[in-house]
């Protein structure tokens, strides 16, 4: 996928939702908050993105592994270029790492945490990408989007998708 069609998928659809009566500790919603209520096992902040706004980025993995491939890379670098553009600077991103469904549940999810992992970690040391603006999640082989029963449709469960939570930065917003 081009980053000017990443840009396409990933931008906010209209104006900012906004909570009422309810907001997090420090005010607007932005990618820390988020990030701190996700890690103590809250959900969703109220106003987040739609989710329509997530692209299906063609990152896959080999099987058990989550090392990033020369291909990775090269999608990697249309993304990192997207998220680094004017239209996507100020909002945060939740990367989610998948697994096919060999194995058992708590090892893949370990899996898709580390892949979702290796994503981050790429795109902060190649594009400088702000810590706070990615939230990395593990959905193990819950949320396959193809037939588990065969290799193929095994290969296209190893993978992560993006997400825009549709918050500023503490620096953008």
């Amino acid at each position: 996928m081009t980053k000017e069609k990443l840009i396409e998928v990933l931008k906010p659809r209209g104006p900012a939702l906004h909570t009422r009566g309810i907001a997090p500790v420090g005010g607007k919603p932005n990618c820390k908050n988020y990030r701190d209520q996700r890690t103590r096992g809250i959900g969703p902040v109220a106003g987040g993105a739609p989710a329509s706004d997530a692209a299906a980025i063609k990152v896959h993995f080999a099987f058990n592994s989550a090392e990033l491939s020369p291909e990775a890379t090269r999608t990697l670098g249309e993304l990192g270029s997207a998220l680094t553009s004017q239209e996507l600077v100020s909002c945060c991103f939740q990367i989610e790492g998948h697994t096919d469904g060999v194995g058992g549940g708590g090892y893949n999810l370990r899996l898709s945490e580390r892949r979702a992992q290796s994503v981050v970690r790429y795109l902060r040391q190649q594009f400088g990408i702000d810590i706070d603006r990615l939230l990395a999640v593990g959905h193990g082989k819950d949320q396959p989007i193809a037939d588990n029963g065969t290799e193929t449709g095994r290969q296209k469960n190893r993978r992560v998708q993006i997400v825009n939570l549709g918050f500023g930065t503490a620096a953008g917003q």
